[in-house]
């Protein structure tokens, strides 16, 4: 009996869990926009992206650069943004709507409204600095993408750990070579000189014979103030 009612305990916590977790609702909902008439609008060619709000189209035979209204890059996301924008207008015509200040785009085969919709999928921040008249709509949207972590949204804030202080340097061990004994160096000597010399030296030029520092010293040879041997 105790296990049975264990078992059902169970079930009715797992159904109660999928129940809240389907009924759960965002609490930002979608803003609704009123499509512009176009039938007196004339649409224009998309002829590259820039970034996320500067779109660049073919009016009258001259390539305009266009920027978007209520719109600015997200830097980070930058390149990201363009190819989302480029996947939504490229080979597409625009029509460009508003004044020179404030550029509305709207995708010609379908009417959609670009600006309103980089913004949705999170892929351009809201410039609130903006005068746009529909900057409160823009920041409805962002929050809507902000809450479902999409496009920028989605991204992570990686923060490096702190870096270790350096270790203090260790002193480097100073070696000094062993000096070599005069029994094992060589030096050289003259037939009627009564100086050693090093190898090299210019008072070898007409004999030149080896002998042991030792051996030199105790004949009674002395160092060559030219080459200066040990």
């Amino acid at each position: 009996m105790k296990n049975k009612n264990i078992f059902l305990l169970t079930i009715t916590i797992t159904v109660l869990s999928f129940c809240t977790a389907s009924s759960y609702k965002f609490s930002t909902e979608l803003p609704v926009f009123a499509k512009p008439a176009f039938e007196n609008a004339t649409s224009h060619q998309v002829v590259r992206i820039i970034d996320c709000c500067t779109i660049v189209a073919d009016i009258n035979n001259q390539e305009v650069k266009i920027k978007l209204a209520a719109l600015k890059p997200a830097k980070a996301y930058s390149e990201q943004a363009a190819v989302f924008v480029g996947n939504l207008l490229k080979g597409e015509n625009v029509y460009i709507l508003g004044d020179p200040n404030e550029k509305y785009v709207y995708r010609a085969p379908d009417g959609l409204f670009v600006n309103a919709e980089i913004i949705r999928q999170g892929y351009g921040r809201v410039d609130t600095d903006s005068e746009s008249a529909y900057l409160a709509e823009f920041k409805q949207l962002q929050a809507f993408a902000k809450e479902r972590n999409k496009g920028l949204w989605n991204t992570i804030d990686i923060v490096p750990p702190a870096q270790a202080a350096p270790s203090p340097a260790l002193p480097v061990p100073v070696v000094t070579a062993p000096q070599a004994k005069d029994e094992d160096i060589i030096v050289y000597v003259t037939k009627s000189g009564t100086k050693y010399h090093l190898a090299n030296c210019q008072h070898l030029s007409q004999s030149s014979l080896p002998i042991k520092l030792q051996d030199a010293k105790a004949r009674g040879y002395t160092p060559c103030s030219r080459c200066s041997p040990p």
